[in-house]
């Protein structure tokens, strides 16, 4: 599609052929079906904004299509409330903004990270946004940072930590946790960002140090000279004066060489 050309890559990663649990909502031929018309939805959503249809409320009946979360398999169903109190105070503490899309499968032909990342892009996302993209069908998950995000929220090791989080809880257990996934990425948005804090803390400490040390050394090089000044004026005032030696007058000196040639 037009719409994916020329985008941005932010950053992505990709779990591919994880073994995520069938939630026996869709069959494959009808998801199959609306595949397509879906994703012309989620790139409206994006492009066009939030409008009537996806308000800030879920809709009544099976699914949630708001400006945050698309999810029309109802995989979030009755807590989808705590994900949006979550998402709202990961953007209060943190400055991330967090959205979440859940589909049956991916768009065919295109890599899974490059579809989320366009995706992402073509929503004109703000900055600091993470895009937790899910195919339940295929057993792919995808994180996507912005490419307008900040340094330490986009670095691969950041976007990889992010995917892991949201992983473990679809896999451990019988059933996937798909609530549990989004708030555990949620969880560590939070933790990166604390970690981030005390590593500009640190930063500044040790700035702040240092400047404190080279200010301490120059006095300590100013009191030392001046102390040296100090003592060796005063080492010189104290010295013994020698007494300058009298001046003859001519006339002495003229009986002075008189009593010398005389003896």
């Amino acid at each position: 599609m037009t719409v994916f050309t020329q985008l941005p890559r932010p950053r992505t990663h990709v779990v591919e052929r994880v073994p995520l649990h069938k939630t026996g909502l869709f069959r494959l031929s009808t998801v199959r079906r609306v595949l397509a018309l879906l994703l012309l939805m989620v790139l409206a959503v994006g492009i066009l904004g939030p409008t009537s249809a996806f308000a800030d409320e879920p809709q009544t009946g099976a699914g949630t299509m708001t400006d945050t979360i698309t999810d029309p398999q109802n995989l979030l169903g009755s807590d989808v409330g705590s994900v949006k109190d979550a998402i709202k105070e990961t953007a209060e503490q943190t400055g991330v903004s967090v959205r979440l899309l859940y589909l049956p499968h991916f768009y065919e032909g295109v890599k899974p990270e490059t579809w989320a990342s366009r995706v992402l892009e073509s929503m004109k996302p703000a900055h600091d946004t993470v895009m937790l993209a899910v195919a339940s069908q295929d057993g792919k998950l995808v994180v996507a940072v912005s490419s307008n995000s900040r340094a330490w929220l986009k670095d691969q090791s950041s976007v990889d930590q992010l995917s892991q989080a949201a992983l473990e809880p679809v896999t451990k257990g019988r059933n996937p946790d798909w609530v549990g996934s989004a708030k555990a990425m949620m969880t560590q948005v939070e933790t990166l960002n604390q970690n981030q804090r005390h590593h500009r803390i640190m930063i500044i400490a040790l700035s702040a140090t240092a400047v404190v040390l080279v200010i301490l050394a120059v006095v300590v090089v100013i009191w030392w000279r001046r102390s040296s000044r100090a003592g060796a004026h005063h080492r010189k005032s104290r010295a013994p004066k020698k007494e300058p030696k009298p001046i003859e007058t001519v006339s002495e000196l003229s009986d002075n060489t008189q009593k010398e040639a005389a003896s």
